[in-house]
């Protein structure tokens, strides 16, 4: 499913535009005089699968929170759900082409250890 075009509700932005305001919420969403966010965008395809990552990691979180206060909204538990599934997948997709995120991740496995033969995510290549 293209997580783009998946909304619950009509009162949520997509991942991509909650991350870039800092709220999946519209009506939670209270612009700051004329600022306008920017729009982030990864300057290689491996900044650009983090960022997506990150977005999904948000939108999912943003749904966690509201679920701990609705525990019985079905559509956003099943938002939630699909956004968990779409983050596993990413994350899998990710690890395996740059190497690991955390050290808790299946990546770690192997031998050489994985943590020191990859850059960091947030390094400079």
């Amino acid at each position: 499913m293209n997580y783009y075009s998946m909304r619950n509700s009509s009162y949520l932005f997509r991942p991509t535009e909650g991350y870039d305001v800092g709220n999946l919420f519209q009506n939670l969403y209270d612009e700051y005089k004329n600022y306008k966010p920017r729009k982030l965008e990864g300057r290689n395809e491996k900044e650009k699968a983090y960022l997506e990552l990150s977005r999904i990691a948000f939108a999912m979180h943003e749904v966690n929170l509201y679920l701990d206060t609705h525990p019985d909204d079905r559509m956003m538990i099943q938002l939630f759900n699909d956004y968990r599934k779409m983050y596993i997948e990413m994350e899998e997709k990710y690890e395996n082409a740059y190497g690991p995120i955390t050290t808790c991740s299946n990546a770690m496995e192997g031998v050489p250890f994985a943590w020191v033969e990859k850059t960091f995510p947030w390094e400079v290549n």
